[in-house]
């Protein structure tokens, strides 16, 4: 019964999240010894203790609302009686969005400070596109589709099987389209790693971070850059009704938060930050 009620909860979730909340729901049933139909609020109670002891913040909060949303999936399809996790609020952490944004000097220095041509093109196409990760990782040729205005339209495949279409400058497209060789087919992966094969989700994160750490930023990520594009974009008058479409986002209330930061934390406008042009 646990199995296939877990199956049916993760259903059309995609691969990162699926995983994520997997190894979640797993840590609590070790924690719990007991069987889903078996837990008590104090269950969950003592095991959100332990997590406060062990674990940040951001991950208490993030585990403690996978069980949470499985307990509510599992009640509302009648397969437990009660929801034993309803009564417990998921604590409220400081949001860290403002900490994980890069100043138009931080940007525009980390981009030129790359010495890795490609390396440098993946940046910026993190930062224009704001996809995440995964999204990007799985990126093919015939994902991207030139418009009259010499601007691409990028195809995103995102959380749930979903898609949306994003649009990076013509000056980026073109340095993309210079990479491109007589044998480059369709399904070809947009950036090859040394073994000629796509980049991995950890081999992106390793180019992002050492690239931050090549100007003293430390800690830098993918989902930073991510942050930083949607961001300036904000900052140059993009409408949040775009920017949630275009980063993917559920509801307006996930993307509202860029905008409690906004006047504070940098007041002035973001112009858009350029490749560099390659030195010959």
């Amino acid at each position: 019964m646990e199995l296939k009620l877990i199956q049916m909860w993760l259903h059309g979730k995609s691969g990162a999240s699926r995983r994520a909340y997997l190894t979640d729901v797993h840590h609590f049933l070790d924690f719990s010894q007991k069987r889903l139909d078996n837990i008590d609020l104090a269950d969950i109670q003592n095991w959100d203790t332990f997590l406060a002891q062990k674990y940040a913040p951001a991950s208490r909060k993030r585990k403690l609302a996978a069980v949470k949303s499985l307990f509510s999936f599992a009640h509302q399809n009648k397969v437990l009686a009660d929801n034993p996790g309803a009564s417990l609020a998921t604590p409220k952490t400081k949001d860290a969005i403002a900490e994980k944004i890069l100043s138009e000097l931080e940007w525009s220095n980390l981009l030129n400070a790359e010495p890795n041509r490609q390396h440098q093109l993946m940046l910026q196409l993190l930062y224009e596109s704001r996809a995440r990760v995964s999204e990007f990782c799985s990126l093919q040729w015939k994902d991207l589709r030139e418009k009259a205005d010499g601007t691409a339209l990028v195809t995103l495949f995102g959380k749930g099987s979903k898609t949306r279409k994003v649009t990076i400058t013509p000056h980026l497209w073109q340095a993309l389209k210079d990479t491109k060789t007589v044998e480059t087919r369709g399904n070809d992966p947009l950036f090859f790693n040394l073994r000629h094969q796509a980049y991995s989700t950890v081999q992106v994160w390793r180019i992002v971070k050492k690239a931050g750490e090549r100007v003293g930023i430390y800690g830098v990520s993918p989902h930073w850059i991510r942050h930083t594009g949607a961001t300036h974009q904000l900052l140059n008058g993009s409408p949040i009704h775009l920017q949630q479409q275009e980063l993917g986002h559920a509801g307006l209330d996930i993307t509202s938060r860029y905008l409690h930061i906004l006047p504070g934390e940098y007041g002035a406008r973001y112009s858009k930050i350029q490749l560099p042009i390659p030195k010959s």
